[in-house]
């Protein structure tokens, strides 16, 4: 290896491509985006308020002076060890040159805080999140939770908690496998177990044990082992791989003709990630698969090892013969028939013991032997690649290279949505603490079919924000059901219409129960009249992107008054809203929300009356013919 200089806790978790762009630096990365920026602030309060009740609560705790220097803070951290302190707060273990990790845990916890019976002084890694750490049991026979009170760590923990389970999250236990490695080089490793611990927003420390077989591996490890592994195993080979990631790119900073070992891959991390333009740039060039909606790397990785490597290759794919794998249909056995027989021989005939794949094949248009020509036999490939949505994909990747934003699935003769007299559209507007806003856009259509609409929001800035959100709840709650109540006296349809109802329905039930209103609700939830756009769209479209509003209205030919929104700035917004010290402040994001609220229902209502006019004279998704990069006989 060349030189790879000392790697932190993160480089584990990170992306393999971003380990890389960081040491060619191909360009300046994006900034940090506000909501990342309020999301580590919360944290950081977080673990202001951990540390000063483990100051309180724990004798002999000892906190690393954060100004020192990074040789200073090492020394300090070392000492406290070697004297056997309790809890180190805020430490910095010693460089591991050998095997290039540096790090900075949160916290380290003599081994007897687990285990008050040992006289053992080694310790354990502990990590301060501003996150869940506990949810309930999802398997009676799972293990329960072992946690400790913070504040009573030398205690022992409380034992398995029989009702709940530790979440076992993949960054935290890379992050603590990490520290774990760096503890073992320097000696001050526990020898009870490597037990790594978090506190987290229950204000416990859950224990995990690293040892216990939990994980398969990312798609970046060739040749995964199938067996679970533990967290160590499974930190040692992704700390390890990107750790050859920057030695390549270290050798190929001094040699352009050396081989890179990372390529952009769409991954869930993109979206707030600084290099993602740079990626998505590339990607959009080569045409990567990942740029399908629902490619996972998993199945990105069985499309290559058929030789499809890009959407173009995709598109080329036969549809026909991708729909009978997807229904399980044996087409090596239908193929070694049907070419040992006369070409007019009935496929009932070849297949006689199996009627359900007779009935698909003649749903296709192969009724005989002859027709067997028709299957491609590139697409073939597919049958042990257990991609049951690969029709799903060709038809994206055709979309997405086709020459119209969008196209109707196959089937869809014609694009419906339920339409009404009086139509309203809701979207609400949350953060952690609650949901502040019920905005709606009341459309009503008169004698002479004009529609009038008006933006009706129902909002609390009050800075507590469990109580305002029941003021706001209840105010937009009475408004919907005098209107539908008047409508239903007026004989005339009503219909309230959302975009991906799990958010609405979620916080419609969970104020309905504060208030006493669980009847009422969920009486309009299961009506008619409560209809969810995101599944109409879905099912009658096909766009090669994804299918969120954001992406979907601008192709009925809405666009959003702000260049940035999106849910995570109006949470940063609503902090301005509620909190901030200048009225002028305060004024502008409130008025930044109610605009961006307003525009989201706009958004719904103009992509209703698209859906309902123009979208049926988008071409069907058949039509959409690939020009083939290769030979198929497709």
């Amino acid at each position: 290896m060349s030189e790879i200089p000392p790697q932190g806790a993160y480089l584990a978790k990170t992306c393999p491509q971003a380990v890389q762009l960081e040491v060619l630096h191909p360009c300046e990365p994006l900034p940090r985006s506000p909501f990342m920026a309020m999301l580590g602030q919360e944290g950081r309060d977080f673990e202001t308020q951990v540390v000063d009740m483990l100051v309180a609560a724990v004798p002999g705790a000892v906190v690393v002076d954060r100004d020192l220097s990074r040789s200073g803070r090492e020394a300090s951290t070392l000492g406290a060890l070697e004297r056997g302190v309790p809890l180190v707060i805020g430490g910095r273990l010693p460089v591991d040159e050998t095997a290039h990790r540096t790090g900075e845990p949160d916290l380290l916890v003599r081994s007897d805080a687990i285990d008050p019976s040992t006289t053992e002084r080694g310790y354990l890694p502990v990590e301060v999140k501003h996150h869940g750490t506990l949810q309930t049991k999802k398997n009676e026979d799972a293990d329960g939770a072992v946690t400790s009170s913070p504040e009573a760590l030398f205690l022992g923990p409380s034992g398995p908690d029989t009702e709940l389970e530790a979440q076992w999250r993949w960054p935290d236990l890379m992050q603590l496998a990490h520290y774990q490695r760096m503890l073992e080089a320097c000696g001050h490793a526990s020898r009870r177990g490597r037990w790594a611990g978090v506190v987290g927003r229950e204000g416990l420390v859950v224990w995990h044990d690293l040892d216990a077989p939990r994980w398969g591996l990312t798609e970046y490890i060739d040749d995964r082992p199938r067996q679970p592994l533990s967290t160590m195993e499974a930190y040692d080979l992704e700390f390890g791989h990107r750790l050859a990631v920057v030695d390549a790119a270290l050798v190929h900073t001094s040699d352009p003709a050396a081989p890179l070992q990372a390529q952009p891959i769409a991954v869930d991390g993109c979206p707030e990630c600084g290099w993602r333009e740079w990626c998505f740039g590339r990607m959009e060039e080569t045409g990567d698969l990942s740029l399908l909606p629902g490619m996972a790397m998993v199945k990105r990785r069985r499309c290559y090892d058929r030789g499809v490597t890009t959407m173009e290759e995709m598109a080329s794919l036969d549809p026909t013969t991708a729909r009978l794998l997807a229904a399980g249909v044996d087409l090596d056995g239908f193929l070694a028939k049907a070419g040992a027989c006369a070409p007019s021989t009935p496929v009932a005939d070849l297949l006689s013991r199996r009627p359900k794949q007779v009935a698909t094949l003649e749903a296709e248009g192969i009724r005989t032997a002859a027709d067997a020509a028709h299957i491609d036999e590139r697409t073939r490939t597919f049958g042990d690649a257990r991609l049951t949505d690969l029709p799903t994909h060709i038809d994206n990747a055709r979309a997405r290279l086709g020459p119209q934003p969008a196209y109707r699935r196959r089937g869809a003769d014609r694009v419906t949505v339920p339409r009404a007299d009086i139509e309203i559209d809701v979207d609400m507007e949350n953060v952690a603490a609650g949901c502040y806003l019920w905005g709606t856009l009341f459309n009503e259509r008169d004698a002479s079919d004009a529609v009038g609409s008006e933006y009706v929001p129902f909002v609390s800035w009050d800075p507590d924000t469990a109580r305002g959100e029941i003021e706001a709840f209840l105010a937009f709650w009475e408004w919907l059901t005098d209107l539908r109540r008047e409508a239903a006296k007026r004989r005339t349809s009503l219909l309230a219409y959302c975009y991906s109802k799990g958010a609405e329905n979620g916080q419609l039930r969970r104020l309905a129960a504060l208030c006493g209103l669980t009847d009422d609700v969920d009486e309009l939830l299961h009506s008619d009249q409560w209809v969810d756009l995101y599944p109409i769209v879905k099912q009658q479209l096909v766009t090669g992107h994804g299918m969120g509003l954001k992406t979907v209205a601008p192709i009925a030919g809405f666009t959003w008054r702000g260049p940035e929104v999106g849910g995570d700035l109006a949470m940063v917004r609503y902090i301005e809203a509620t909190s901030a010290a200048d009225e002028p402040v305060r004024d502008e994001a409130r008025r930044w929300i109610l605009e961006y609220n307003e525009d989201d229902v706009r958004a719904t209502a103009a992509l209703r009356e698209w859906l309902d006019q123009r979208a049926g004279l988008l071409p069907s998704i058949d039509d959409a013919v690939p020009t083939r990069s290769r030979s198929s006989n497709g």
